[in-house]
């Protein structure tokens, strides 16, 4: 009887494995954590097929897949032709052309980020949105929320907007306190219901705040001690975020408007106050808004990265806090690098993620045996996220250079055009490798083994 049962088990085994291997082969279209999936169905068939139809994969709830493209606001300049190929690009993946006539500036010490939120709340005549990944109840983030309150009760139209899975740990009474005083504030797809947990991708990790749809401030910081202080310790966070006044902060407001119609069906009425900088102008920042997700174009980041890396003719400075590139994206800065181009890669010594630390091992041995150069900031996370090619381009905004910011999560990014504006990108950047350590960290089998196996599930870190 045993054998009887033996025989079962193993063609029964064999048959799932199949059926998994059939159906990840099928959905992942981007191997999209493939090989780690396989083997968990290979080691344990029904349990590894029963994770992956819960988990795995790269799932969009019906709700997301219906979201449209967002709808920014059109400018007097839109009807210009595109400059660079790039701009070509944009276009015809339906994104709105740069505009022009934007006052930007460089935020990157925890202290003037927090001056940047108070004096962006205290300047509102109408409205104040607020987005982010996580919030935070430290007294530094604290004095943001009483702003906020203060703000609501003199009537001011307060909406804040917090996803679900990075502000899990959030006290429901922080969100009350903006309520209370007369505003509205929200979790992101919450996760208070088992259900939610087959969803954990296509989290909202954009990070913006606006007021009166004249001002922005954008970036990779969350609203937490870490990047929003007045008296930062001297372990708090290395980040880049862009204070934006002009017609770039409306269409960002945009994104803003369909995320929160999205959650809440509240519809938001358009503000009256006009723009203070004018779309066509001569001076200021040139810049694109780019909605990563299901409310962008499809794909729309990756499509960005392969174009600006073949393209680019000098350099390609990237910096994230996690490098877990997409396969084509990695095979791009190979030949980038086999090109000759400067290629730049520069990452904190140790993240706040440090399974992510093993996986970029290997990409970082194959990038730097090409002729890439890896910073390593000791002493202190760097969560910026920006990157530069050539004087044509940078992007800065939440999107990490990872599987997950590529395919997996709601991300907002801009683009900048202008040459002044990226020459102070490209300054911050070369002051911050200055104090990198370079190369890889050392060599070890353990770390090469962990790096391995750690990489098989880069996806769902």
């Amino acid at each position: 009887m045993i054998w009887i049962v033996a025989y079962v088990s193993s063609v029964l085994g064999a048959f799932l494995t199949i059926v998994a291997m059939t159906i990840i082969r099928n959905e992942q279209r981007h191997n999209v954590g493939r090989l780690g999936w396989l083997g968990l169905v290979l080691l344990s068939p029904p349990i590894g097929l029963i994770l992956f139809l819960w988990l795995g994969g790269r799932k969009i709830s019906a709700e997301h897949e219906q979201r449209k493209l967002v709808e920014m606001p059109k400018f007097a300049d839109d009807g210009v032709p595109p400059r660079t190929a790039l701009e070509r690009l944009l276009l015809a993946r339906k994104l709105c052309p740069p505009t022009t006539g934007n006052q930007v500036r460089l935020i990157s010490h925890p202290r003037d980020l927090r001056d940047a939120f108070l004096e962006l709340i205290d300047s509102a005549e109408e409205a104040i949105y607020v987005m982010t990944f996580i919030l935070d109840d430290h007294d530094s983030t604290d004095e943001i929320i009483q702003r906020l309150c203060e703000r609501a009760r003199e009537g001011i139209r307060v909406r804040l907007l917090v996803d679900g899975f990075g502000s899990f740990q959030l006290p429901e009474e922080q969100l009350q306190q903006v309520r209370d005083a007369g505003g509205r504030a929200h979790r992101f797809k919450a996760m208070s219901q088992l259900s939610r947990l087959a969803y954990l991708n296509f989290r909202n990790h954009r990070k913006l705040a606006l007021a009166d749809g004249q001002r922005a401030i954008l970036g990779g910081a969350n609203i937490v001690a870490d990047e929003v202080s007045k008296n930062p310790n001297p372990d708090s966070w290395i980040d880049m975020s862009m204070w934006i006044e002009g017609p770039t902060a409306m269409q960002l407001q945009a994104v803003f408007c369909s995320d929160w119609t999205f959650e809440t069906d509240e519809k938001l009425p358009p503000n009256h106050l006009e723009p203070s900088a004018r779309a066509g102008a001569d001076d200021g920042s040139r810049l694109s808004v780019i909605p990563i997700g299901p409310d962008g174009p499809d794909e729309i980041l990756e499509d960005f990265w392969q174009f600006a890396i073949h393209q680019a003719n000098q350099r390609i400075w990237i910096a994230t806090p996690y490098f877990v590139p997409p396969p084509q994206a990695m095979r791009s800065l190979e030949l980038a690098c086999r090109r000759g181009i400067d290629v730049q890669i520069l990452v904190p010594q140790v993240s706040d993620l440090r399974p992510v630390d093993y996986a970029r091992f290997d990409y970082f041995k194959d990038l730097i045996q090409m002729g890439c150069k890896v910073h390593r900031y000791p002493d202190k996370m760097v969560h910026a996220k920006i990157g530069i090619v050539d004087d044509v381009v940078a992007l800065v905004g939440s999107a990490n250079f990872d599987v997950r910011s590529f395919f997996l999560n709601y991300e907002l990014s801009v683009l900048v055009h202008d040459k002044k504006t990226i020459d102070q990108l490209a300054g911050w950047y070369r002051d911050l490798a200055s104090g990198c350590d370079a190369g890889l960290t050392d060599r070890s089998t353990l770390r090469s083994a962990l790096a391995t196996t750690v990489r098989l599930f880069a996806s769902e870190l």
